[in-house]
């Protein structure tokens, strides 16, 4: 059964995670020291280099200026370091030596908190050239400028050019291009190459957007390839790339495309939404750092933020871990910088004022992190020439399990294989479900190596991890090519597991010595979270020519609280502890301890269950036996008869068959008790009743409250000149016999239900056709005449 699989017994989710923002060694110092055998991306470093140039020339429309100057508010707000640098140019041509094609807007600062809110006044210098002014497009000047600015301080950071502009070279009128139109225009094209050659060769990234009705897609993409491309990783998502500015939602979209993929960022589509609104927004457990960056649509909106726990963030404070930063506020775009944020769904709450409420809002959420990897051989030391089994699983700085598919179709994970005395070998690992994988989506990667024969001495098996915005932590397993014939053998035997805080997981140790001294093993754990997981055995001698099979317990410690734990266990000889004899890699869901309701339950189902049947069954026999007394006694099927004493002699003035129902008694009043013709009118309400008695034939209750038995076929006195006669059915049964499976059994099991009908029941009770044999009609009356009493039974039954 696959252990991850949500809703089932003892689901798992994946490894134990752990992510590393490489903001400093205090970090990676939790754990051991890294190997990482990807090279980081640049991009992913943590302050970059930053120049937004502007295109000022009149074939953009005022309008279009201004949602440039939006875009460059949008791009500094965004930014996630303090410690990245910015500079804005805005650019249009120099028509005569007076004039000059690139105007430096903003000089280049850091972004800190400071910065980003001057930045709104140093960018309203932004405006469209008029006449005089220099108005063609000089985009060789303004890509020069830029790649001047982000170079000067040197060092190693990601260099980033937003280059705003329709894209449209215009040099026409710049006398420095060549002495007439033609030539200006052949120079422009052949000086932009240049540009683009230096902007390569300075590791200059340009980014375009469209602006404008009339937009240069073409000219655009031809300068995003002709910059550097190598800036984040090979990823396609990584490489700059054009996009376009239609209107402001796009403006938003398009920048935030642009900025993530430049600054090696991550990102979803925004969520989008009127005020008043809350826009939830997911943030990954592999996040380190991350930006929700709110772009308003109208700075009257007021935005608050929420995190997962449903508490509202204080800008500027530090809790959990974490620390926010708010810039921009009050502008029409404004971000929360969030170091070490806590994965879940973010809130932010959006409200505005009457008349502000028209314009469409949108919420989006740009983050970085890293991941660390845990890596297997089976068997852990291979001989040359022999096929291994690899399997490798990522963890989080939360030691939370990467299973979200959103995660992992972000990741391109891959392995390799190095080692003495051949070249190193690429690991094909792959989480599909296919070719030996346990679970597609698991987090768990699996694929198969087969150990070079020129493999001799130390082996390092390392994961590969290539994603824009994720740096990784790779721990390598490092091993040995075993003997042909090894002494000692050892191999251990552990599954995945659920375990509450205090709880333990099993494990079994199957090991064996064939040679001539003893040899201590040792078992250990590595890769997981310290002090979480501890080890019941520890330590095993084995004499020579021993075998074992020795259980032992993973606990889980018991401050732990719900999480996903992953480890990698292993056994070594203590004479040769380069050389693992075995490795599993093992994850453990820890969940809450369960209430005691549940507790029991877990234990006692079973009983509990079987008592519930039990006690179903009894309560049913007691209904059947109670409705079998009652019917022991009910009046049903018998004939009674009013007769008088006269002169003419002894005659029937009144008599009815009791209908057969399950009620004990039957209640009746006599009519006219002194006159000629006393009658016997059956009523609910009755002042006299009659039963059934199992041993004398009758009971009558009679209006003084007092019961009496009776033979049947005894005339007893009622009233006035009246007696009553109750005697058996005309066909001389007391009662319908009762055969066949009990009603309350026959309704509980299908197919013994049938629809019944008035005739049919008559049918079934008297087996006569629905003809009524003690002398009623087929409808259950009388031969007397009707009465209420059939009509009023039946609403109350």
């Amino acid at each position: 059964m696959p252990l991850r699989r949500r809703g089932l017994p003892g689901v798992r989710r994946t490894a134990v995670v752990l992510a590393l923002l490489l903001l400093g060694p205090a970090v990676l110092g939790r754990t051991a020291q890294p190997t990482p055998l990807a090279p980081v991306a640049a991009g992913a470093t943590d302050a970059v280099d930053l120049a937004v140039a502007v295109d000022e020339s009149n074939s953009l429309s005022e309008a279009d200026v201004e949602r440039e100057r939006d875009a460059v508010g949008r791009i500094a707000v965004g930014e996630i370091s303090p410690a990245s640098r910015m500079t804005v140019l805005g650019f249009a041509s120099a028509d005569n030596d007076d004039q000059s094609p690139v105007d430096e807007v903003c000089p280049t600062t850091a972004l800190d908190a400071v910065a980003q809110e001057k930045m709104d006044g140093c960018l309203r210098k932004l405006a469209r050239r008029g006449k005089g002014q220099g108005t063609g497009t000089d985009f060789p000047s303004a890509i020069r400028q830029a790649v001047t600015r982000l170079g000067e301080h040197g060092g190693d950071r990601p260099r980033i050019l937003f280059l705003l502009t329709d894209g449209k070279l215009d040099v026409s009128d710049s006398p420095s291009y060549g002495t007439d139109k033609e030539s200006r225009e052949e120079n422009g094209r052949r000086e932009l190459v240049k540009a683009l050659a230096e902007a390569r060769a300075a590791r200059v990234q340009i980014w375009p957007l469209g602006f404008g009705d009339d937009v240069d897609m073409d000219a655009l993409r031809d300068m995003a390839e002709g910059g550097y491309r190598g800036g984040c990783t090979n990823l396609e998502a990584a490489r700059p790339r054009a996009d376009r500015a239609t209107d402001s939602q796009a403006l938003g979209d398009a920048v935030q495309r642009a900025f993530a993929g430049a600054r090696c960022l991550l990102s979803d589509p925004p969520r989008k939404d009127t005020p008043p609104a809350d826009i939830s927004v997911p943030l990954s457990p592999l996040a380190t750092l991350a930006t929700i960056v709110v772009s308003k649509g109208d700075r009257a909106v007021r935005a608050r933020y929420v995190d997962p726990s449903g508490r509202e963030i204080e800008p500027g404070s530090r809790s959990d871990g974490s620390t926010f930063t708010l810039n921009g506020a009050g502008g029409e775009v404004e971000s929360l910088r969030i170091t070490d944020p806590r994965p879940g769904r973010w809130q932010v709450r959006l409200d505005a004022p009457e008349g502000h409420r028209d314009q469409l809002a949108s919420v989006s959420v740009q983050w970085r992190g890293a991941v660390r990897s845990s890596i297997v051989l089976t068997p852990a030391s291979p001989r040359p020439g022999e096929k291994a089994r690899v399997e490798l699983t990522l963890q989080t700085r939360d030691e939370q399990g990467v299973v979200d598919p959103a995660d992992l179709r972000r990741l391109k994970v891959s392995g390799q294989l190095t080692g003495d005395g051949f070249d190193p070998v690429p690991l094909a690992l792959s989480d599909d479900g296919e070719d030996g994988d346990k679970d597609a989506g698991d987090g768990r990667f699996t694929g198969t190596v087969t150990v070079p024969r020129t493999a001799k001495g130390a082996l390092k098996a390392v994961g590969v991890l290539g994603a824009v915005g994720l740096t990784a932590d790779h721990r390598p397993f490092l091993t040995r090519t075993a003997a042909r014939n090894p002494e000692v053998r050892a191999g251990l035997r552990v599954d995945d597991a659920q375990a509450h805080p205090g709880g333990s997981v099993p494990f079994r140790l199957l090991a064996s010595n064939d040679s001539d001294r003893p040899h201590t093993l040792r078992l250990s754990l590595r890769d997981t979270e310290p002090g979480a997981l501890a080890l019941s055995l520890t330590e095993v001698t084995l004499a020579p020519g021993e075998s074992v099979d020795q259980a032992g317990r993973l606990t889980v410690s018991s401050g732990l609280g719900p999480r996903e734990l992953s480890a990698r266990l292993e056994v070594s000889d203590a004479d040769e502890a380069a050389r693992p004899l075995d490795a599993k890699l093992v994850t453990v869901d820890v969940t809450p301890v369960p209430s005691w309701p549940a507790r029991v339950w877990d234990r006692w189902w079973w009983a509990l269950v079987t008592g519930a049947v039990l006690l179903a069954v009894l309560a049913g026999w007691f209904v059947w036996h109670r409705r079998q007394a009652r019917e022991g006694v009910s009046p049903g099927g018998l004939l009674l008869r009013l007769t008088v004493s006269d002169d003419s002699g002894e005659r029937t003035t009144s008599e009815t068959t009791v209908p057969r129902r399950r009620d004990p008694w039957y209640r009746f009043d006599v009519s006219d008790p002194d006159g000629p013709n006393p009658r016997l009118n059956p009523s609910p309400m009755g002042r006299y009743a009659v039963q059934r008695d199992p041993r004398t034939g009758v009971r009558l209750r009679t209006p003084d409250g007092r019961d009496q038995s009776y033979a049947l076929a005894r005339d007893v006195p009622l009233e006035g000149h009246v007696r009553l006669r109750v005697e058996r059915g005309a066909d001389g049964r007391t009662a319908a016999p009762r055969t066949g499976t009990p009603r309350w059994l026959a309704d509980l099991l299908p197919g013994q239900r049938r629809p019944v009908t008035a005739t049919s029941a008559r049918s079934d009770a008297y087996g006569t056709g629905g003809r009524d044999p003690y002398g009623g009609s087929p409808a259950g009356g009388s031969p007397y005449g009707g009465s209420s009493y059939d009509d009023e039974f039946d609403e109350a039954t």
